[in-house]
């Protein structure tokens, strides 16, 4: 049996991005057995796939770093076939210290000497199709020529089995239609629209009898607790609306996240790892976009997602995109955090009901 080691992403979002290259090998190797090492958010995507053994990296809490990656490296039995998807030189020794017999990854931070295929990174392409493009040209370059491979067509899309998890909503939410928020952004506070905003839209939606479900990780427990602080104080809405909220911030695993998105009618979200799920699940999706590269982490092929931003309304500012966790602009200029604040809610309420007539 072939195995094969894949250093997936740390962030939630790139390793969601990552799994039409990872269908693709799935689909080339059937037969193969995979080793997928990375973050524990990462890894719990693909904790309940076949023929799949997933490790967490530990290494970077570690005394002593690249001894740790040495350990990681030689508890995992020697593979056919590695690939790393991170760009650091740390993910290219893991493979190196497994003694993985045909490496590939992009070739930076100088780490080629450690890999045995290492193209350049490519520009302006979207992530998925960066990892893809990986995949695909390693395993038709001259080393791998004589190795069999399962020629099948695998669509560029994203791919997530379902967890074996059923969940369970509050009786009044059934035969009700159901609009996930995911307020926060792991990578910064730049990728955020504001919590008064969304507070807006969610009162429009209760007020259309929508069920509301609000999503976040625990360090973002204060996110949807300031959106419901700003819900409680809007005189249009009563104790029988605000009860058509679930809060399951800081509630859920990734598993029992991927669940409850199958729940869902539609998401309304930042730009963020859970937008990313929701493409791979096919679940209608309204993105807003500000200070990220829409070209390059956009919802991937996702015929029922859709990309907001002040672009959109050909109002694009000369900073956009800038790639910032936090604006860098003076918090007391009209154009801080500009990109996000310009995109009102009632820009959003009106895309939403558009959308929402055809879901």
């Amino acid at each position: 049996m072939m195995n094969i080691l894949v250093r997936i992403p740390n962030w939630l979002g790139d390793a969601v991005m990552a799994t039409f290259a990872l269908e693709i090998l799935f689909s080339r190797f059937p037969k193969a057995y995979f080793y997928f090492v990375g973050s524990a958010t990462s890894i719990a995507l693909f904790a309940h796939y076949p023929n799949v053994t997933t490790i967490e990296d530990k290494s970077k809490k570690a005394r002593f770093r690249i001894l740790n990656l040495y350990h990681l490296g030689k508890s995992i039995p020697p593979c056919d076939l590695g690939f790393t998807f991170q760009n650091n030189l740390l993910s290219a020794l893991l493979l190196f210290f497994n003694g993985t017999k045909f490496r590939a990854g992009f070739s930076t931070e100088m780490r080629s000497f450690l890999l045995t295929f290492y193209p350049k990174k490519p520009k302006n392409m979207h992530e998925a199709l960066r990892f893809s493009t990986l995949v695909e040209s390693a395993l038709h370059s001259p080393r791998l020529k004589n190795l069999p491979l399962q020629e099948v067509e695998v669509l560029p899309k994203l791919y997530l089995k379902k967890p074996p998890l059923q969940v369970n909503l509050p009786k009044h939410f059934k035969d009700s239609k159901i609009v996930g928020i995911n307020a926060g952004a792991t990578f910064g506070t730049a990728k955020r629209w504001e919590e008064s905003y969304f507070a807006q839209v969610i009162g429009f939606l209760l007020q259309q009898n929508y069920k509301i479900i609000l999503f976040g990780i625990t360090n973002e427990n204060e996110i949807n607790n300031e959106i419901l602080r700003h819900l409680h104080q809007m005189p249009n809405l009563n104790e029988d609306l605000l009860g058509n909220i679930l809060n399951l911030s800081g509630k859920t695993t990734i598993e029992s996240l991927i669940a409850h998105f199958l729940k869902l009618h539609f998401l309304l979200t930042n730009d963020s790892g859970p937008m990313h799920i929701a493409s791979a699940l096919e679940i209608p999706t309204l993105a807003l976009f500000g200070p990220t590269n829409t070209k390059e982490t956009c919802p991937f092929n996702a015929k029922n997602s859709h990309i907001l931003s002040l672009e959109t309304f050909h109002q694009k500012l000369p900073c956009m995109p800038c790639m910032q966790r936090t604006c860098p602009l003076p918090k007391d200029s009209t154009t801080f955090h500009a990109c996000m604040r310009n995109l009102t809610p009632n820009l959003v309420i009106t895309k939403l009901q558009s959308i929402l007539s055809e879901v």
